[in-house]
């Protein structure tokens, strides 16, 4: 088996183009034989922003302060819109009103693994915050979003209500401290290869293929 952990921020551009990149990746290894075909991915927290407060902050605030200035965010998001297009994806930055704190969502999502419903519930808070402009700083948003994947709502006002998961989501980011992550999406493959950056899919097949051949040679 392949594992594919990916440190991953729900409210990250950058990291909704390297889910389509490793979903492109994964279908050309699948044509690679037999080896390739068990591959397991892994969704792991990390928060570009966790100082955010739980109700977020305006989506104005938050580019301008990020990237000085509102003109030179406005480039910074037209670059991600071109490269979202090459994958597929139409990026509707202009409906974001909020930006949120990630965290609850972060752990609905290990709340979704726990059902085998962490990948839909993860292309699901990627499309409703990028594509269709929903506030995710809003409770009853968030709890949509959750049940539209699967999971029943004792488990989401558990993780909404009570911090239940919480500590995955502590966890990983420790993780990510430990291995010296800055920035996502980062691919850590069978935990001795790390890939950082939404890595076209030709990238993440050589560095599968490669951790392939370093667990051979061990």
């Amino acid at each position: 088996m392949i594992s594919i952990d990916i440190f991953s921020d729900v409210v990250c551009p950058w990291c909704f183009i390297g889910k389509r990149n490793l979903e492109a990746a994964i279908s050309v290894l699948a044509k690679k034989g037999e080896r390739y075909q068990d591959i397991q991915t892994n969704w792991r927290s990390f928060q570009l922003n966790p100082q955010l407060p739980t109700q977020g902050i305006a989506r104005s605030e938050y580019t301008s302060k990020k990237f000085g200035g509102e003109e030179r965010a406005k480039i910074f998001y037209e670059r991600i819109k071109e490269s979202g297009q090459s994958v597929g994806l139409a990026f509707d930055f202009e409906k974001i009103k909020v930006q949120p704190n990630s965290a609850r969502m972060h752990a609905l999502v290990y709340a979704a693994e726990e059902i085998r419903k962490d990948h839909e519930l993860v292309e699901r808070l990627f499309k409703t915050f990028f594509i269709d402009g929903v506030d995710l700083s809003k409770r009853e948003n968030m709890f949509s979003v959750a049940q539209s994947a699967g999971l029943d709502k004792e488990i989401i006002d558990k993780v909404l209500d009570e911090d239940y998961l919480s500590d995955k989501v502590h966890e990983d980011m420790q993780q990510a401290a430990h291995i010296g992550i800055q920035g996502v999406p980062f691919f850590v493959i069978n935990q001795t290869i790390g890939l950082s950056g939404a890595q076209p899919p030709e990238s993440i097949v050589s560095a599968v293929e490669q951790a392939l051949r370093d667990g051979q040679s061990n």
